[in-house]
């Protein structure tokens, strides 16, 4: 009898490595459910609405003398790029643009501006940009919306964004900062012709982001 408790005991410690190896799984696949279901809640339109209501001209946006060059030194190269150039921005006035408000783009607090164009919009909303106002300034996000929620998720250092473009059916991008600017990363739809008793409680439809956004 003696001598098989060398084999029970080995065979106790494999019992127990497979135990807490399961175990070990249960909980990463715990973790992994739980980013993947965060990944996909959407703010409610709420959230939008009240960002839509805010905005004024830069010159009384509270942005200091160097924010303020460095806001219109990047909406200078925005003029001049690619995206005033194309079908949905033709004019582009971006000079004129109007501060939605100073964010905090980033988790250790670096500042950026939200901002929209006054020209080129419709019911769908306006040309819509995110600037970094350190150093020079950097277009992170160009898009066109009426409305922007910062969420608190965020990938290489900057928070993740969604905007919202649309009337009745309000079509909400999510972007992804990916190492040099946002990227469209998820696409969603919310039928918004409800009589508003729900708010809060719009069934979000995700699908594909168009190849146009890429």
């Amino acid at each position: 009898m003696g001598g098989l408790a060398p084999l029970n005991g080995g065979y106790m410690k494999e019992r127990i490595s497979t135990a807490v190896a399961i175990s070990l799984m249960v909980i990463v696949g715990a973790a992994v459910a739980r980013e993947s279901a965060s990944e996909v809640q959407w703010p409610d339109l709420q959230k939008f609405l009240v960002s839509s209501k805010s905005g004024k001209p830069l010159e009384r946006a509270g942005l200091s003398p160097a924010e303020l060059k460095a806001v219109r030194a990047a909406l200078t190269k925005v003029v001049h790029g690619d995206a005033c150039q194309g079908a949905r921005v033709e004019a582009c006035d971006a000079l004129e643009s109007h501060v939605f408000e100073k964010v905090q783009i980033t988790p250790d607090g670096q500042p950026a501006v939200v901002l929209h164009g006054t020209s080129d919009c419709g019911t769908s909303g306006c040309p819509l940009w995110i600037v970094q106002i350190a150093g020079d300034g950097t277009v992170l996000l160009e898009d066109f919306g009426w409305g922007y929620v910062i969420m608190p998720s965020h990938e290489h250092g900057y928070f993740d964004v969604v905007t919202a473009e649309g009337n009745r059916e309000v079509s909400l991008t999510r972007w992804r900062y990916k190492g040099d600017r946002y990227q469209p990363y998820r696409c969603a739809s919310i039928d918004a012709t409800g009589d508003g008793e729900s708010a809060g409680n719009e069934k979000v439809s995700e699908h594909p982001c168009p190849s146009s956004s890429h």
